[in-house]
């Protein structure tokens, strides 16, 4: 909870990143903090729209398999979870609905063009993303933890 309320205070700094003007052009300036916050809530943007992706292409492929009902709802509500927390996640980096939407559609994309649009090659997904989705989804805080972590490395 800690880590989570640090983030968010990093964040408050970000939506505060003072602009200074020369010669009619804006110079961003950012602390060595506000760039790890960015850092940090970039990447776990990117982690849930890869996870949502991953688990709206496998709740698709399951629905084909004529799977138990109970698993199906399982990946779905996985699938919601990780659109919400992106969605709440790129609200504080100020992106619109449109560059939210255009990144997932571009991630559904990529996903499937691994596995040649074929749901037979759906265990290359599986073997890619879902330790680290399943992980995300349960512990959240676990990977902001990484991304602090890469972030100190990043921005000594």
């Amino acid at each position: 909870m800690k880590k989570i309320l640090s983030l968010l205070a990093l964040v408050a700094l970000i939506s505060n990143i003072s602009f200074a003007e020369n010669k009619n052009e804006f110079i961003l300036t950012e602390s060595k903090e506000e760039k790890k916050a960015r850092y940090i809530l970039k990447n776990m943007h990117q982690d849930y729209i890869t996870c949502y992706s991953f688990y709206k292409i496998g709740s698709q492929y399951i629905k084909k398999t004529n799977a138990d009902p109970d698993i199906i709802k399982g990946v779905e509500n996985s699938s919601d979870t990780s659109l919400k927390l992106s969605h709440e996640t790129g609200e504080m980096m100020n992106m619109t609905n449109n560059e939210m939407s255009s990144k997932v559609k571009s991630e559904i994309k990529n996903q499937l063009n691994l596995i040649g649009n074929n749901f037979n090659n759906a265990s290359i997904l599986l073997e890619k993303y879902a330790q680290i989705c399943k992980n995300l989804i349960e512990d959240k805080k676990q990977r902001i933890s990484f991304w602090e972590k890469k972030a100190l490395d990043k921005f000594k």
